[in-house]
């Protein structure tokens, strides 16, 4: 059962790690295609749009890519983070909730802005991590310390 909550969890970390590179890889993509008409005016309206957030002012492009590259990097790093707990100190999936409860609660949470906002692949990648932080949740075994009496 050990073994299964760890292999689990990996799964769900592996599930946004790919989430982040395919979206980095689409990203580089669909910047290197040729644009369309719509798309180039669209995309020149967001340039020209310009707004200053704590005194640094950005254009509308600039932030929603901006943004956009930084969640990826964030689900890789975060996903790789994971990894590198469940390798390295394998009890804080097997023997405690809390790391598998918060990538759970962060899974579910994307999993429904990806409903409302995103396409199929997040979607499925975002349910895949969901079920699997659920199982090593359930699974996970917390030590019941001796109490003094």
């Amino acid at each position: 059962m050990v073994g299964r909550a760890l292999r689990v969890f990996r799964i769900g970390a592996w599930a946004w790690v790919v989430t982040g590179v395919g979206h980095l890889a689409i990203a580089a993509a669909l910047a290197l295609r040729p644009r369309e008409p719509a798309a180039a005016r669209a995309l020149a309206a967001m340039r020209e749009y310009g707004m200053e957030i704590a005194g640094v002012r950005r254009s509308l492009l600039d932030l929603d890519r901006g943004m956009s590259l930084v969640m990826a990097a964030a689900l890789i790093f975060g996903g790789l983070v994971c990894l590198l707990v469940a390798r390295s100190a394998p009890d804080l999936v097997t023997r405690s909730r809390s790391l598998s409860g918060l990538c759970l609660a962060a899974s579910l949470v994307v999993l429904g802005l990806s409903l409302w906002l995103l396409p199929a692949p997040p979607v499925a990648l975002f349910t895949v991590a969901g079920v699997a932080f659920g199982w090593a949740l359930a699974t996970a075994r917390p030590e019941v310390s001796a109490q003094p009496a």
